[in-house]
């Protein structure tokens, strides 16, 4: 064959393919060190500040709720009043004998229902140590469990929440006045905050 047909011993060629490739991953990877992007297994998940190994996936929904204040003769609402913040989300994990969440602390059974503890629930990505996600005030709300003949046992922990930190720590906005709002002397920011102030250190 001629020489033209080689592409072993053609740099030009291997350094064309070489750019096409990486202009296609360029989106999606990064030359650098530690990838911009977050993936899940960079990702470390600790609940009471233990790794959780045979976990595979964990999810969490933040609502930040409003409702609609409306007056008489106007089709649209005069306001939107803040009104409650809601955390929760789940945990999917593979079932292991012997270390069922039960064993772990991290949920309740019949005799210890009505004084079930908080757990805490950290996901942090590794590289970086970035903090993804942090709450101190859960609870495992339900779980649910899978065994199939072919396949491995699975199961899914459900979870509420009670305050969240993320990469931002919260902070009050700037403009507002941060005195109390109530004549008592305590006001509704004052009880969020102290709440969630364990968040914080």
């Amino acid at each position: 064959m001629g020489g033209n047909n080689k592409i072993d011993n053609d740099q030009s060629i291997l350094q064309q393919v070489g750019n096409n490739v990486a202009s296609n991953f360029e989106g999606i990877f990064s030359i650098k060190p530690i990838a911009k992007y977050l993936s899940g297994a960079r990702c470390i998940l600790r609940v009471n500040g233990k790794i959780v190994g045979f976990a595979f996936s964990v999810s969490w929904k933040i609502s930040t709720e409003a409702t609609e204040i409306v007056t008489i003769d106007d089709y649209l609402p005069y306001e939107l009043a803040p009104s409650r913040i809601s955390v929760s989300g789940s945990i999917g994990a593979f079932r292991i004998p012997g270390s069922g969440p039960g064993k772990l602390l991290m949920q309740s059974d019949t005799l210890s229902f009505l004084h079930q503890r908080y757990i805490e629930i950290e996901v942090r990505d590794e590289q970086s140590d970035t903090l993804i996600f942090l709450t101190k005030k859960a609870m495992i709300t339900d779980r649910s469990e899978s065994i199939r003949a072919e396949s491995l046992a699975e199961m899914t922990l459900n979870f509420k929440a009670i305050g969240y930190v993320d990469e931002r720590t919260p902070q009050y906005p700037s403009d507002v006045d941060k005195s109390p709002l109530s004549t008592t002397g305590v006001g509704p920011i004052k009880r969020a905050a102290d709440k969630v102030k364990d968040l914080f250190k």
